[in-house]
């Protein structure tokens, strides 16, 4: 049975208080993701840091998808995922959503990053499964060219924080 990763752990603490925050290291890595034109389980490997390395395998980066539009339980392309195992978590993450991407046709706009100023806060589902990583092609080929796969940090309603896989509008500008 897969259980949620605790995010509040000695490592978070590390992170923060020793080397950069996890905004940074997420704004590092999707710099990279964006560059290279790849997902995060596609960087070359040769051009993290030991930072960045770490960050990808403690926060079991390949098991854990941010939902904030059509493929949430009740909406209307969930069927494209209810078939991968796995924990549903509402939470909410920091951005903007925008007037972009397919998903506008059906009332779901797309999410861009956005700096401190301009972020809004987003409810959104957790999905959480050791499954994803068998999926990845299949979701990143649904959600199409309009949208990129990056990292975002998300807070659940107990207070704890996570770093998941987004869909986001396919933008260069993070």
């Amino acid at each position: 049975m897969l259980e949620i990763p605790n995010w509040r752990t000695e490592l978070q603490r590390t992170f923060t208080k020793n080397y950069m925050n996890i905004d940074t290291v997420i704004k590092d890595l999707n710099k990279k993701i964006v560059s290279q034109g790849v997902s995060v389980e596609k960087l070359d490997k040769e051009d993290l840091t030991a930072i960045e390395k770490t960050f990808i395998h403690k926060y079991q980066l390949q098991q854990s998808l941010i939902i904030y539009g059509s493929l949430a339980p009740n909406r209307p392309n969930h069927s494209k995922i209810e078939h991968i195992n796995g924990k549903w978590v509402k939470g909410f993450i920091k951005g903007k959503l925008v007037k972009e991407g397919w998903g506008t046709a059906l009332g779901y706009f797309g999410f861009k990053p956005s700096s401190l100023e301009e972020q809004e806060t987003i409810e959104a589902y957790l999905f959480f499964s050791d499954e994803l990583a068998h999926h990845w092609a299949y979701l990143d080929e649904f959600e199409g060219d309009g949208y990129r796969r990056i990292l975002a940090k998300f807070e659940l309603h107990n207070g704890e924080i996570g770093v998941g896989n987004i869909y986001a509008i396919n933008a260069t500008d993070l």
